[in-house]
């Protein structure tokens, strides 16, 4: 049952209190007030000021606010344990079910005038969007929950920022995601009380922006300068959030060791948690690194193993980047069939969700796939489509490889003029990364 607004909710909670912890309206009164006073204000006909709330408060055993608001006792701490609950649902694939309890927890912050943990209830809600691939819709709702977030809510303002960085890096728009979370982050150090959850949840969003961009090196810096913030952090799952971006952040075989050091820190806390899909998404960390360490057969361990984890809890689109990630290392251990069959698999879920750099990463793959299998056409047709798609999204790192694959096609095929001219557009994109 809502609570009445204004007076009559905070006279209804007086008056439930009182009952309930068997006072009558003079002892409730007493000392510094009278029955009459008391009985005044359980019905509707005055306000107290805030000392007489505050004394009405001590009496009663709650807290200032809860009465004032006229909800009861704890509802706070019980709004937020319903938003765990549904947090951890929607880990395990319970879509619906973490939509259901989000909007319920939603209605009554609202109606309890919480707005702290209404800002939560939707970023979540938001999040539903995301673990269904529905980007666009998702957008929407982190930039709303951005827009009414006031700076002093640092925690919840840092997640929307972080969230709406995410969603602008795969529709395409890298550089806003970029300077969104560079200004977040200088605002958060500059404030005179510091706040390490705050800023370990952007860092980590910047630092994979970063690593997205192929900025290996502003992203270690991140981390570097980040890190010792850990041991200050509350959120648990924000700190296994660090551990596996900045896992990925090393790409070499002497550094294998650190990234399992730092994957297997993630897994114990999500397993703490008892989260499911993000420990899918450490799997796919390891196979990440893995696969850029020439490490193939281990590498497809991992991304089969993340791809079916988040396949079972319905992450739609961290599914299709662990098959995306899976086909191309097979289509290097010459398994072209199954390859192709995965990158034209994720190339449809890519297209269906809109995650612009999903939709290049599987044109260029499937033109590397029939390259080898001898289609030069169909080839030379995805990794244009592919150049296309990656200068389109801004990942202009990935469009000078692209390029250079295409011009090697056309040289291969006598087309010289043309390979040169592909070479120049590769180069035009590389001048962009400095």
């Amino acid at each position: 049952m809502l609570p009445y607004s204004g007076a009559m909710g905070l006279a209804s909670e007086v008056r439930r209190l009182r009952l309930a912890r068997g006072l009558t309206q003079r002892e409730l009164a007493e000392p510094a007030y009278t029955r009459a006073f008391v009985a005044a204000i359980e019905s509707g006909a005055r306000v107290p000021s805030d000392e007489a709330l505050a004394h009405l408060a001590g009496r009663l055993g709650t807290g200032i606010d809860d009465l004032r608001n006229g909800r009861p006792p704890g509802t706070g701490e019980q709004l937020r344990s319903r938003l765990a609950d549904a947090r951890l649902a929607l880990s395990h694939g319970k879509a619906e079910e973490s939509a259901a309890e989000l909007k319920a927890v939603l209605e009554q912050a609202q109606a309890y005038q919480l707005t702290e943990i209404v800002g939560w209830a939707r970023l979540r809600l938001g999040e539903i969007h995301t673990h269904l691939g529905e980007v666009d819709r998702a957008l929407e709702v982190f930039e709303g929950v951005l827009a009414q977030t006031p700076p002093e809510l640092v925690r919840l303002h840092a997640a929307a920022v972080a969230r709406v960085a995410y969603t602008r890096f795969t529709v395409g728009d890298p550089q806003r995601a970029m300077a969104v979370l560079e200004t977040e982050l200088r605002a958060l150090r500059d404030r005179p009380e510091a706040d390490a959850d705050a800023e370990l949840r952007v860092a980590s969003s910047l630092m994979y922006v970063y690593n997205e961009l192929d900025w290996n090196d502003r992203a270690r810096r991140v981390e570097q300068e980040t890190a010792p913030l850990i041991p200050r952090v509350a959120d648990q799952e924000w700190v296994a959030q660090f551990c596996s971006t900045a896992a990925q952040l090393r790409r070499i075989e002497s550094e294998l060791d650190d990234v399992d050091r730092l994957l297997s820190e993630a897994v114990r806390r999500y397993t703490a948690l008892g989260m499911q899909r993000e420990i899918g998404m450490c799997h796919w960390a390891r196979g990440y690194v893995l696969r850029r360490a020439a490490r193939l057969p281990e590498a497809e361990s991992e991304f089969r193993r993340a791809r079916a984890i988040l396949h079972a809890v319905g992450a739609v689109q961290d599914e299709a980047g662990a098959t995306l990630e899976l086909a191309e290392v097979l289509r290097r251990q010459g398994a072209l069939d199954e390859a192709g069959t995965l990158a034209a698999e994720a190339a449809r879920t890519s297209e269906h969700t809109g995650h612009r750099e999903g939709m290049a990463e599987a044109s260029r793959l499937l033109g590397l796939v029939c390259g080898q299998t001898g289609r030069n056409a169909e080839a030379e047709h995805h990794l244009a489509v592919a150049a296309d798609r990656y200068e389109g999204a801004g990942l202009m790192a990935e469009l000078v490889t692209t390029c250079g694959l295409l011009a090697d096609l056309l040289l291969a095929t006598g087309r010289e003029a043309e390979a040169r001219a592909m070479l120049r557009r590769g180069l035009r994109g590389a001048e962009t990364l400095w």
